[in-house]
């Protein structure tokens, strides 16, 4: 094992031990895993939570400029079996503190020049990198609650022409109910990328060299990034409430070393309002 993957492996563990350390004196309010969005008065087949906000965010992965976006609020399940929200569109299965399924999410690519558009991305550096294309990918993911952690692990392989790899996503997230209205959720994770995924986002082809100016880079498989950050929700009254995510993404490994990585640190920050029908 390189000593690359085994600083990355460490730091995934000091995250998850650090995240336990400053959360079990709060045990004793732990709460089963919560959404973003209020516990509902009464049983129903449909759940649908509606709303808007903005985000800050990197203007792409490894770039240490920030772009300001809007962010829609979509959240709708059926009979807790198939929901439709952030993470795509996916039907899942429990039981007990088991869940698994499988579903449909979007990739949205990346540009190689500043796109003005609402929720454009890219950057003038990345000129002569060339475009990389939208995707769908098809993904298989499991969770467990487990005292008073949600443990979850997550498979996806996208199907674009030129977005074609496969990501796993590892979490945990700890839920605590502070109050009747507030809800906090801290939660840690790391990704893994195939090499395919890897060399698109963060390698440099000998043509994209000679048209950018960034050096030929080779991005091998591995450890992509490790993460940690806090959701809150606070419930106005039974129907709106306020959402508000920060997060804060260590790039590793051959990421982190691409040319095209101006920070290996990035932040991601976002405030929405929803109403739950």
């Amino acid at each position: 094992m390189s000593s690359l993957l085994k600083r990355s492996l460490a730091a995934i563990v000091i995250l998850s031990s650090l995240l336990l350390l400053l959360l079990l004196p709060l045990s004793a309010l732990a709460q089963d895993s919560v959404d973003a969005k209020p516990d509902p008065a009464a049983k129903s087949d449909w759940d649908v939570s509606l709303g808007a906000g903005a985000a800050l965010v990197p203007t792409f992965e490894g770039s240490d400029r920030y772009h300001v976006m809007p962010v829609p609020l979509v959240s709708i399940t059926y009979k807790d079996m198939i929901s439709l929200n952030a993470n795509g569109l996916s039907a899942y299965w429990r039981t007990g503190d088991l869940r698994i399924g499988a579903g449909l999410v979007y990739n949205p690519g990346r540009s190689d020049s500043k796109d003005n558009g609402l929720f454009g991305n890219g950057d003038d550096r990345l000129r002569g990198m060339g475009d990389i294309d939208a995707a769908l990918g098809l993904k298989a993911f499991a969770s467990y609650h487990l005292w008073v952690m949600d443990l979850s692990a997550a498979v996806t392989k996208y199907t674009g022409n030129d977005n074609d790899g496969v990501v796993v996503e590892m979490g945990l997230k700890v839920p605590y109910k502070l109050t009747d209205k507030f809800t906090l959720t801290p939660h840690v994770g790391a990704t893994w990328a195939n090499q395919d995924y890897m060399q698109t986002f963060f390698g440099v082809t000998a043509a994209q060299a000679a048209r950018s100016g960034f050096a030929r880079y080779d991005a091998d498989a591995g450890f992509k990034d490790i993460r940690a950050g806090v959701d809150a929700n606070y419930r106005f009254d039974e129907n709106w409430f306020l959402n508000v995510r920060a997060e804060v993404k260590r790039l590793v490994g051959d990421a982190a070393e691409s040319p095209i990585s101006f920070s290996d640190t990035g932040v991601t920050a976002a405030a929405m309002v929803g109403y739950r029908f």
